[in-house]
């Protein structure tokens, strides 16, 4: 999922002083609207993992109910029959019952961003850093004053902080990583030739011997990840950090921000 913006934000503030990192809290109001919307998916979540249990328990018990009631009358083979076509029965109507019934929706993903694009792009007008532009991804927001040299991550990360930073005295280098996984799946088709019955009376039969052909095919699907990393300091001698930004497949996204965000700490 991404967004993205750019601006001139409004001299609305002074901006921070001269500090090679700013590390700064979110405003209030989106932290209380965060832990609400949070606490909100989770309930949810939970109703919906009920739920679920809830379908496959019933079957079972009633499954497990009509084994026990054959079995105590004596029949055991035709219980076991019994009950599994019972179980199977009521397993696809509580599907059925279930595609009827729509599952609560969790609107989490699509308020958690919201509300964080508002709180960025309030932040980003408040520093007064003269244009900017950002990009978001998923939960991740990055981005760039190219007039002040400055870099910008809001996010996860930083636990909701916002983190500026002066590009050519923090940020060491940005590349981009890429990782390929491979997944293979495997499926076997067989088809049965024709086979002949000799019936040398009318209640026995032979079959005679056919001939049977199976067919393996093997698909394989290729997922490529693009991660735009950023290294940086806060001064000589200090432990240096990462950041990360999953990109997806959007490579040509991630080179653009790379470059963006090199040539704003002048490292390109």
């Amino acid at each position: 999922m991404t967004g993205s913006n750019f601006g001139i934000p409004r001299p609305t503030g002074t901006g921070p002083t001269e500090q090679p990192i700013l590390l700064t809290h979110a405003a209030s109001t989106f932290l209380n609207a965060h832990a609400r919307i949070v606490a909100a998916g989770k309930v949810i979540k939970a109703r919906i993992d009920k739920r679920e249990t809830r379908m496959v328990a019933v079957p079972g018990l009633i499954a497990l109910a009509t084994l026990l009631y054959c079995v105590f009358h004596g029949y055991i083979v035709s219980g076991v029959i019994l009950a599994a076509i019972v179980g199977f029965g009521a397993l696809c109507l509580a599907g059925m019952v279930s595609a009827v019934i729509s599952k609560p929706t969790d609107s989490t993903p699509a308020q958690l961003i919201a509300i964080g694009v508002e709180e960025v792009q309030r932040f980003a007008a408040l520093m007064n850093r003269g244009r900017y532009q950002w990009v978001r991804r998923d939960y991740d927001f990055v981005g760039v004053f190219p007039d002040t040299g400055f870099v910008y991550y809001f996010g996860p990360t930083t636990r909701w902080q916002h983190l500026l930073m002066a590009g050519h005295q923090t940020v060491r280098q940005v590349r981009v990583n890429i990782t390929t996984k491979i997944s293979q799946t495997s499926t076997s088709t067989t088809e049965h030739g024709r086979r002949y019955a000799l019936a040398p009376t009318r209640n026995v039969a032979v079959l005679s011997k056919g001939k049977s052909t199976t067919t393996h095919q093997t698909s394989t699907t290729t997922h490529t990840s693009h991660v735009l990393e950023i290294q940086y300091q806060a001064g000589a001698g200090t432990a240096p950090a990462w950041l990360s930004v999953n990109f997806g497949e959007d490579g040509r996204l991630a080179e653009d921000w790379r470059l963006m965000i090199a040539q704003t700490a002048g490292l390109a």
